[in-house]
């Protein structure tokens, strides 16, 4: 087609905004910057847009400034984030009995 826009290849974009949440949006930010040709700008913007939503309470800025804000997350939903902190309690105790035997890191 004539006039028609070149297909993504041709042109890469200069910022790449990543809207999910839960941990994995900087897992595909760091996939995307390892991987790209190109280095553009990754923006990962997944809790601001759950704040703006309503879907994630706020945390005042005191509870913030302590560092407690997984504490006020805790107590207003303890079915959701009770289990995830379980499981995440336990990640320190894996790494130290098992040190010797992690893969290695990554080198470039």
């Amino acid at each position: 087609m004539k006039g028609a826009r070149e297909p993504f290849r041709s042109q890469p974009p200069g910022h790449v905004i990543i809207g999910i949440g839960g941990g994995v949006q900087e897992k595909l930010g760091l996939f995307l910057k390892e991987n790209s040709r190109t280095k553009p700008a990754i923006h990962c913007i997944g809790a601001a847009l759950a704040f703006l939503t309503g879907d994630q309470a706020p945390i005042p800025m005191w509870a913030d400034r302590l560092y407690l804000g997984w504490l006020l997350r805790l107590l207003r939903q303890p079915r959701v984030f009770g289990p995830r902190y379980v499981s995440a309690a336990r990640l320190p105790l894996l790494i130290f009995r098992y040190r010797e035997t992690l893969p290695p890191l990554l080198e470039k």
